[in-house]
């Protein structure tokens, strides 16, 4: 029993000093959790030269929400790029108001590309 215990201590210390935790007996863990990366992008302003918009979004496997901080005078068009099983591509599209931070659930996730395009209006 001390031997195995040994084996097992060495073992969790191994992990800790590769930033890796262990796992315990005890531990749960809820089989609703799940991992989203999240991404950003940012933006220059026209006007003020020194500013910009910010925006980022996770994974969603049904929606995505779109989080922005539009530090520009301008509004500005977010385009978010999904492909369906099929491969057919198709885009949702919304538009950031100037000075404004929100957010925007758009209803399909895991979007394939999202672009901050350089007009106030969606194509």
């Amino acid at each position: 029993m001390k031997s195995r215990n040994l084996v097992l201590a060495a073992a969790g210390l191994g992990l800790a000093l590769t930033g890796i935790a262990p796992v315990t007996a005890g531990a749960e863990t809820s089989g609703d959790v799940s991992v989203q990366a999240v991404h950003r992008k940012s933006a220059k302003c026209v006007s003020p030269a020194d500013q910009k918009i910010n925006i980022s979004w996770g994974d969603g496997s049904v929606t995505t929400t779109v989080y922005y901080n539009n530090h520009c005078n301008q509004a500005r068009a977010i385009e978010l790029e999904f492909v369906r099983e099929s491969g057919e591509r198709f885009n949702k599209c919304f538009v950031a108001p100037a000075k404004k931070k929100s957010s925007k659930e758009i209803d399909n996730g895991n979007p394939n590309k999202v672009s901050i395009l350089n007009r106030a209006s969606c194509p």
